[in-house]
């Protein structure tokens, strides 16, 4: 389901599913559209594909996302098809093109972005508030487990502390999956190069 608009979405790889799931966690994703028709033309003949998903940014920008398993990039002629399509596509039909492959969309990206989903809908501001009080106290990282002792120790807690990621107040430390091993630091906005 597309939380955001609350639609189902519908895919035809579980790539497809686990990208839409990794667009859906993005904080900067409006919405999602999938299996997207358009026509391009190849020589002469006029073609149908269909792009996978079409992410909208909250600013409004589109990115169309073309997914192939890696070993098939080169042999199904994906690369041709998008430059055709992004060179004839109509204006607002989106403003990147972009192939993804599983060396982009990781399993744990998208077990990430799954759990941040669920976290969302499990959301209860009573539980993240308590966390986000302790929050501000930290001068460092600290394991979920132990953020947790000092805060809201119930099966709760942890997904709050998901949504306080989500929400970034809490930035999780690494690229691995967020268990309660996992270290999370509050969140500080990039530095700006004067």
């Amino acid at each position: 389901m597309n939380p955001l608009l609350n639609r189902e979405i519908t895919y035809e790889s579980s790539l497809e599913r686990d990208l839409a799931y990794i667009l859906l966690a993005h904080p900067h994703v409006a919405d999602v559209q999938e299996q997207v028709p358009v026509d391009y033309d190849d020589k002469g003949i006029t073609r149908k594909h269909t792009v996978d998903l079409v992410a909208t940014l909250k600013n409004g920008t589109k990115t169309a996302f073309f997914v192939k398993p890696m070993k098939r990039v080169n042999s199904s002629g994906i690369e041709e098809t998008v430059d055709l399509i992004r060179e004839q596509a109509p204006e607002r039909f989106a403003d990147n093109y972009e192939i993804r492959t599983g060396e982009h969309i990781t399993r744990v990206r998208a077990e990430n972005a799954r759990l941040i989903h669920r976290a969302r809908r499990t959301r209860c501001e009573e539980d993240i508030a308590i966390i986000a009080k302790v929050t501000t106290t930290l001068r460092g990282a600290v394991t979920i487990q132990t953020l947790l002792a000092a805060s809201l120790n119930n099966g709760n807690g942890f997904y709050a502390v998901v949504c306080l990621i989500d929400d970034r107040i809490l930035d999780h430390v690494g690229h691995g999956l967020i268990t309660y091993s996992s270290l999370v630091k509050p969140h500080r906005p990039p530095q700006e190069h004067s």
